[in-house]
């Protein structure tokens, strides 16, 4: 995948793919241009991670208002598709679910239109069965067997609740989905095998201490034989070669990094101090634990780390929103600027996140400011700080609540908070 070319942050197309709310009444001056640019995000996905942010709202209210076709979508499901997912479809799929739930002329018939791809199933029939009544969607279960063989309606229906709407209904009207079905009661998914809090502990010391004691050439310790005051001894010991060392198997250092997050003594803050850095896997897991365990006197050096992380750019994206997160924690309201400066150009909307909730902590000028524009951010829990904090004495503030409130695209629990507001 062909990574995106961010636009200036305060432009309408970098705004438009940042997500930032600022980007709606701009969208509604430059209507020509906004629809192009939403288009172009839609097809070619510009988020930075797929799997945590969310755009589809906010790109399906701006093409409801801006009157773009819902075929124009195809693009995104054009090129050849992923075996292991679809993933470029994931963004264009999730708009027209959001436009579907507006009842947005051809959103429901453009789902069907993806389905018929074949691309992907799983992703096809998550989107389509919550509409399996709509008028557009008449005849979707002759397109579904059509479309799927029945190995893949097998492995589908092992997934859902076959006793939910429209199931019981089309499997009454095909005896190949009832039979499909018969055998997905009769040998379902095994259930899947829940360790105890316990046992993971255990499981992840076990991995510390046996890469530990290859790493250093002696004989591995059993967890059960360490006190807590040994284990956080070695631990803190280990951690900077074992994090540093690649040929230490991922796992072991995924299971150390955990265990030393666990960590809240005076001791381990020390440690922190002495290893946090911006650069390395030791480093980073150490400013980590100082933005958890960091008190008044260390809020000086995590801005200074902020500042430097904002700098350095998107390779620092974790490490700002860990501090991003500290900073707030401490109410340290010299971070004020940096955070805003976060807020306006970072191209991670989950960053954006944080940044609203340390503002909404730390800044007087949020309520009355940012604030406003978050009502109509990509993210909803962006939009939830929002409407919690917005200065409702702004009469912009009033109406975009109210269009919360009654909007069928938006989560339930901000309708109902939008809704509580105005009340």
């Amino acid at each position: 995948m062909t990574e995106p070319v961010w636009a200036d942050s305060d432009s309408l197309p970098g705004l438009i793919q940042r997500g930032r709310g600022a980007c709606y009444d701009l969208a509604s001056a430059q209507r020509e241009q906004a629809a192009k640019h939403v288009l172009d995000c839609i097809v070619h996905d510009p988020r930075w991670d797929h799997q945590v942010e969310d755009r589809s709202w906010l790109y399906a209210t701006l093409a409801a208002e801006l009157s773009v076709d819902p075929k124009r979508f195809r693009a995104a499901y054009a090129r050849p598709a992923d075996p292991h997912g679809d993933s470029d479809a994931w963004l264009a799929v999730g708009t027209l679910e959001h436009l579907a739930q507006a009842d947005i002329d051809g959103s429901v018939g453009e789902l069907r239109h993806y389905l018929r791809t074949g691309r992907d199933l799983s992703l096809a029939l998550g989107a389509l069965l919550p509409f399996a009544e709509h008028v557009e969607a008449r005849g979707l279960l002759h397109e579904v067997l059509e479309v799927a063989d029945d190995e893949q309606l097998l492995s589908e229906a092992r997934w859902v609740d076959l006793s939910a709407s429209p199931w019981p209904q089309w499997r009454a009207g095909s005896a190949r989905l009832d039979r499909i079905l018969d055998a997905a009661e009769r040998h379902p998914n095994p259930e899947p095998t829940m360790r105890t809090r316990t046992e993971r502990e255990t499981a992840e010391r076990e991995r510390v201490l046996a890469a530990a004691g290859e790493m250093r050439h002696v004989p591995a310790v059993a967890a059960a034989t360490l006190s807590a005051e040994a284990w956080e001894t070695m631990l803190l010991d280990v951690e900077p070669e074992l994090l540093a060392d690649e040929t230490v198997p991922w796992t072991a250092r995924i299971a150390a990094r955990n265990q030393l997050w666990k960590l809240r003594s005076p001791r381990a803050r020390t440690w922190a101090e002495v290893h946090a850095d911006l650069e390395g896997e030791p480093g980073y897991t150490a400013l980590s634990l100082l933005g958890d365990l960091g008190e008044q006197s260390d809020a000086p050096r995590l801005l200074e780390h902020l500042v430097a992380a904002h700098t350095g750019g998107d390779d620092y994206m974790y490490s700002q929103c860990t501090l991003v997160a500290a900073l707030r924690r401490l109410t340290y309201r010299p971070a004020i600027p940096i955070i805003e400066t976060v807020f306006d150009t970072t191209v991670y909307s989950y960053l954006r996140i944080r940044c609203a909730e340390a503002l909404g902590c730390l800044s007087a000028e949020f309520t009355r400011t940012r604030a406003v524009e978050c009502l109509t951010d990509c993210e909803s829990s962006t939009r939830e700080i929002a409407i919690s904090r917005v200065d409702l004495s702004i009469p912009r503030a009033r109406e975009r609540l109210a269009r919360i409130a009654a909007d069928p695209m938006e989560e339930d629990e901000n309708r109902r908070a939008a809704a509580a507001r105005i009340s």
